[in-house]
């Protein structure tokens, strides 16, 4: 029996093998591996912060993905053996016919002095009670979103959040209080979305009041400033996206290239070696803007079931699935009960090509309903 190798248990590692399940039933071998016991989709942070939803309420243990007959390893990948298609898992040595690597990328916000300290790192779990608590003892003044690196995953999620903290303030009577607004280290707002996208987003914020400003060189973070190099941005209370990096297991092994993330074909997602694949927030794919495909879980969603279909037809015998097309359909919330919808065809030429579905009741409904979706068909429930 061959066996796949699934090295990350979120969006992309296990639509590779839950897909894989599906298409090989028993005569295939799938192991996932994983550090954390429990997934949870991102879109929970922003919902917690501002008391719509928990993060535990969407939460759902990987161990459930065993129904579909997938082998699950909870434990850390303490190397990884590209050409042997292996990884070192808990001191043990496990080997596939087919490795995939799905490890994702790693919030660094060491990277910034001081950003650790007086920051709240929105795309930690650990992270969002301490920024729900500050957010909710919040009595005006300066919120400040601070994208302090990029690429980051899920490019909208910042201006999503402070549009979240826009309704949150408002419906306690301390928006006229209080002053919002972001900066980002990009040379404008959604560069993967390109100055159409860029533009559409900054007129959704400037519609709420909320300011933003681009291509901001950071030099330190204070405990009441972030400081430039030519000039500061004071807050109350900071709310980051810090500077991402491929897990340093990944760039051991030799996978990454000088961009720091892992360079795959973009129509079969494989790497320079031989049935070894790498989806998701890892990977690195250009598009004809010279920009990289954003990171996002709906991308590495698609990008694992691409993964499944070509080694199933590989085990099987049979053809070469189609390309993987990179175009998905991306939410954009504006609160809780609002959400519009950005439909893109990213590997258009010679820039991605985008539709813009105006907010309404019924897309943030559809956003929800993705949510449920996955857990059910993933999870059971």
């Amino acid at each position: 029996m061959k066996r796949t190798l699934v090295l990350g248990g979120g969006f992309g590692g296990i639509a590779v093998a839950t897909e894989l399940r599906r298409l090989l039933g028993d005569g295939h071998d799938v192991v996932l591996v994983d550090r954390a016991e429990r997934f949870s989709m991102g879109l929970r942070k922003l919902w917690e912060l501002v008391g719509h939803a928990s993060i535990a309420e969407g939460s759902r243990g990987r161990e459930a993905l065993s129904a579909h007959g997938v082998r699950v390893i909870r434990d850390d990948v303490e190397s990884i053996d590209v050409a042997g298609r292996a990884a070192t898992v808990g001191g043990e040595r496990l080997q596939g016919d087919y490795l995939v690597v799905a490890l994702g990328a790693v919030p660094r916000p060491d990277l910034v002095a001081g950003l650790a300290e007086y920051g709240h790192d929105m795309w930690s779990t650990a992270a969002v009670p301490g920024a729900a608590h500050a957010l909710a003892e919040l009595a005006g003044g300066r919120v400040l979103m601070l994208i302090a690196g990029a690429p980051y995953p899920c490019p909208p999620a910042p201006y999503e959040c402070v549009m979240h903290v826009h309704e949150n303030l408002r419906s306690r009577g301390i928006r006229e209080q209080t002053e919002i607004a972001v900066a980002t280290v990009q040379p404008i707002l959604m560069p993967n979305a390109g100055v159409e996208g860029s533009d559409w987003m900054g007129e959704r914020l400037a519609e709420r009041d909320i300011g933003f400003r681009t291509g901001v060189k950071i030099d330190h973070v204070e405990p009441d400033r972030v400081v430039l190099e030519d000039g500061e941005l004071p807050f109350d209370l900071l709310l980051t996206v810090p500077p991402h990096r491929a897990p340093d297991v990944v760039s051991e092994s030799g996978l990454t290239a000088e961009s720091g993330w892992v360079p795959v074909e973009r129509a079969t997602l494989q790497t320079s070696h031989e049935n070894v694949y790498a989806v998701g927030d890892v990977t690195a794919i250009m598009l004809s803007n010279g920009l990289p495909l954003p990171k996002a879980g709906v991308m590495a969603e698609l990008e694992g079931m691409r993964v499944a279909a070509a080694i199933a037809a590989d085990v099987r015998g049979g053809s070469e699935p189609e390309p993987f097309a990179g175009a998905a359909s991306c939410f954009v919330e504006m609160g809780t009960e609002v959400a519009a919808r950005m439909d893109v065809k990213f590997f258009a030429e010679p820039a991605p090509e985008i539709v813009f579905l105006e907010p309404s009741a019924e897309r943030a409904a559809e956003k929800r309903q993705f949510e449920r979706d996955r857990l059910e068909r993933w999870f059971g429930a």
